[in-house]
């Protein structure tokens, strides 16, 4: 049966949605799987009253996307982080009563990825869940309704979605921007309790929300809702992924209003449409994106079928042309997915795993899936993977691609290797990061070398990072929060970064300092 927007944000309780967001939403999935924000919520359950602070830096985390360009993602201060949160669990009932205001009497669910109860885990957000028993499939509805037909789908997106959204415009949204200005300045009220927070976690601006934390969808869908509603008011249908839109409409004059009234709501929020983003699409077009088409045209296997040599090599070949035409490794993202649940003869396999792993050594956009979508499934031997994690990381400090960097050595951490660069060039690679110091690659750089000395916090390899440390926490603590955290002891740390330290929270995973290479799990 499908769900309505409104039954989705009714079935997460006001602690279910401070535990999804503060315990499972702080670290963006981009990150190599080493960090957990479970103790730090845990430890936050004991407090009494929320955390209060000023305004904070924050790690920036640069990652690469499907289209082979940079994006930039913001790990928050935990502590302001827990702050919005709290703000926003103590406000819940308000803002689902926001939702139902916005979205009740539309015929069908406008927004399509959003926050929502999960089965099997306590997180909140994933960006690409899919259920079209609950969700339903309005697209296919809009291409006929009201005795009309449509013929023309205008798509368009939002510039600069999350970074460009103004925090004051928040209240706006939730109380009209007439109240909000009037009331700007009580503190007390609970819509501007959620600007100031926001604007906290970016040391006191007003412009941007992180990309990678959960608020941050949350946040989003407050303002968007209204610009749907309003849209959805002038008779216009369409869905939202997000910032993507997909409206179907009847003419080109309507396409062209659209986009017209489009850009007009998004103005009331400061926000402004990606005019290169923008299309006016005639209908009807394939249900499918043409490279899935043109994939599944290969008819792969029959039922029962194993593939082959000339098959799997017919495959990736097919993959990785569609990739290179359409400057989108989410391409190669799919047909790496797609081989991983195929029946393949043993012989076969050698081939998959390694044009994959050649192919991600150049693409690291792909490296994010590869341990649970080739090495596990693979059983990818240490040896080769170690091969492999020594090229990548060859590879990234070349170009200073500090992602790159971190995923060598996440699987050097995880399956129990050395690095060729880390170990038998240890004192340039310690004069790279003192001069390239970023965050997360610092962070995972001094594991490895914590791992690799049991654990020894005062070993030889480990005190040029306790020095690094101790050097970033005096200049900009907030920007490299979690390596100094991890690194420092409680001694070396003030007010509440102590008080976590002597209550032993730590952000990285238990896991990951036991966890020896078996092969396969």
């Amino acid at each position: 049966m499908e769900k309505t927007y409104c039954d989705f944000m009714d079935e997460i309780s006001t602690d279910e949605l401070y535990e999804g967001l503060l315990g499972y939403g702080l670290f963006t999935e981009k990150l190599p799987p080493v960090f957990t924000a479970v103790p730090f919520y845990n430890y936050c359950e004991t407090l009494s009253e929320p955390f209060e602070c000023g305004g904070s830096d924050y790690i920036v985390y640069r990652t690469m996307r499907n289209i082979g360009t940079p994006r930039f993602l913001g790990i928050p201060n935990p502590i302001n982080y827990q702050s919005l949160c709290a703000v926003l669990r103590d406000s819940w009932d308000e803002i689902r009563e926001h939702f139902k205001n916005q979205t009740s009497g539309q015929g069908y669910k406008v927004s399509r990825i959003h926050i929502r109860k999960k089965r099997g885990t306590k997180a909140i957000f994933e960006m690409n869940y899919k259920n079209w028993h609950l969700d339903g499939n309005p697209d296919l509805d809009l291409l006929c309704r009201d005795n009309a037909t449509s013929r023309i789908l205008v798509k368009a997106d939002i510039s600069d979605c999350f970074p460009g959204i103004y925090t004051h415009s928040i209240p706006w949204a939730l109380c009209g921007k007439i109240r909000a200005k009037e009331n700007r300045n009580n503190k007390s009220e609970w819509h501007n309790k959620i600007d100031i927070k926001c604007s906290k976690m970016r040391n006191g601006e007003t412009h941007g929300l992180h990309i990678g934390p959960h608020t941050s969808n949350l946040i989003s869908e407050i303002i968007l809702t209204v610009v749907d509603k309003r849209l959805f008011d002038k008779g216009y249908r369409y869905i939202r992924n997000i910032d993507d839109y997909d409206c179907y409409v009847e003419d080109e004059v309507t396409a062209k209003r659209f986009l017209c009234d489009l850009e007009e709501e998004l103005q009331k929020f400061d926000l402004t449409q990606n005019r290169k983003k923008t299309m006016i699409v005639k209908l009807p077009i394939e249900r499918e994106k043409n490279w899935k088409n043109e994939l599944r045209k290969l008819k792969l296997v029959t039922k029962g079928e194993v593939l082959d040599y000339e098959q799997v090599n017919m495959f990736i070949d097919t993959a990785l042309k569609l990739s290179k035409e359409n400057n989108d490794f989410a391409i190669m993202n799919y047909a790496i997915k797609t081989l991983k649940g195929m029946k393949i003869k043993e012989n076969t396999k050698i081939v998959v795993w390694k044009r994959v792993m050649h192919i991600a050594v150049l693409y690291p956009y792909l490296l994010h899936i590869i341990e649970d979508h080739v090495v596990k499934p693979y059983q990818i031997g240490q040896n080769e993977l170690k091969d492999f994690a020594d090229r990548i990381f060859n590879e990234a400090i070349a170009v200073n691609d500090y992602e790159s960097i971190s995923y060598a050595i996440y699987f050097a951490i995880k399956y129990d290797f050395e690095l060729n660069q880390l170990d038998k060039n240890y004192a340039n690679f310690i004069k790279y990061i003192e001069e390239s110091p970023d965050c997360i690659m610092l962070t995972m750089s001094w594991v490895y070398f914590m791992k690799k000395n049991h654990m020894n916090r005062t070993a030889t390899q480990v005190k040029p990072f306790n020095r690094l440390a101790a050097k970033l926490e005096k200049e900009n603590m907030d920007k490299y929060w979690l390596f100094c955290y991890e690194v420092l002891p409680k001694s070396k740390l003030l007010g509440k970064w102590h008080n976590l330290k002597e209550a032993s929270v730590s952000f990285i995973r238990d896991d990951v300092w036991g966890v020896q290479y078996k092969g396969i799990e």
